[in-house]
């Protein structure tokens, strides 16, 4: 197996580095591993902060604010007969192309995703965590901070990531589901609980569960990342003018983690 693991990225130089340590560490030698960081033209030097000579950076500001173009540029670009997502603050276990090469011996399986969890603690976040898994055990559609990955040729037959600015993920996962079963990997991905805690974990937890529902009964939630958009566009010039910026009031969390993908 070939993975290609595609990470977008916009102003990530807090997480990147080492979200691709652990993608260089913790994968098993057994499986050739590609590595592709699609940026939106980030400003902070997450570009120039990466240490691995052989990741393949492309920058291009025109995705800016469109998660899905950035992902579907990485999978054509890729080399790979498997596809892995992974967003830039998310961190791969131990062995996991080992995992996701035992998930694809069955025929059947045409992708999936690691169990999720955070990669700080807290009684509340643990809640969010425990309701999370309840939510994509229970239909396989799975948010990006979980690593999706995926068979290049259901990748393919799929369609790929579809346009939409809100929960591409999951509508991704519904699309593979009409070709396929999904799985989900043991152990979790940890995954920067930034949104959360920056947004009040309560106040952002309640609004995920909002916009879940909201799709589950059928309701067009698309509505929503239109006005996510025109709002957060307003942020990151706010944002540069302070002279001390921390990674959770970057471009890409306001642009990209402000909604469920």
């Amino acid at each position: 197996m070939k993975l290609s693991i595609i990470i977008p990225t916009c102003n990530e130089k807090d997480y990147l580095q080492k979200t691709l340590n652990a993608a260089h560490n913790h994968a098993s030698g057994k499986h050739g591993i590609e590595i592709l960081v699609i940026d939106c033209g980030s400003t902070d030097g997450t570009t120039e902060i990466i240490r691995q000579k052989s990741v393949v950076v492309v920058t291009n500001p025109m995705l800016l604010g469109k998660k899905w173009a950035s992902l579907r540029l990485g999978a054509r670009l890729a080399q790979g007969d498997v596809f892995l997502f992974l967003d830039a603050d998310t961190l791969l276990p131990p062995d996991y192309d080992i995992a996701i090469a035992n998930a694809l011996l069955n025929d059947r399986v045409m992708g999936g995703a690691f169990e999720f969890s955070f990669i700080e603690k807290s009684p509340l976040l643990s809640l969010v965590t425990y309701v999370n898994r309840i939510r994509y055990r229970f239909r396989r559609r799975f948010y990006g901070d979980q690593g999706i990955f995926v068979r290049r040729t259901a990748y393919t037959i799929s369609g790929g990531w579809p346009e939409r600015q809100l929960m591409e993920a999951a509508y991704f996962c519904k699309k593979l589901q009409e070709h396929g079963k999904l799985a989900i990997i043991h152990p979790p991905v940890r995954t920067s609980g930034r949104r959360f805690i920056e947004g009040g974990i309560l106040r952002v937890f309640f609004h995920d569960i909002r916009i879940w529902w909201q799709d589950l009964i059928g309701n067009d939630v698309e509505k929503y990342g239109s006005a996510y958009w025109q709002h957060n566009q307003k942020k990151p010039a706010k944002i540069s003018r302070r002279k001390t910026e921390s990674s959770k009031e970057t471009a890409e969390y306001h642009q990209y983690r402000q909604q469920p993908d």
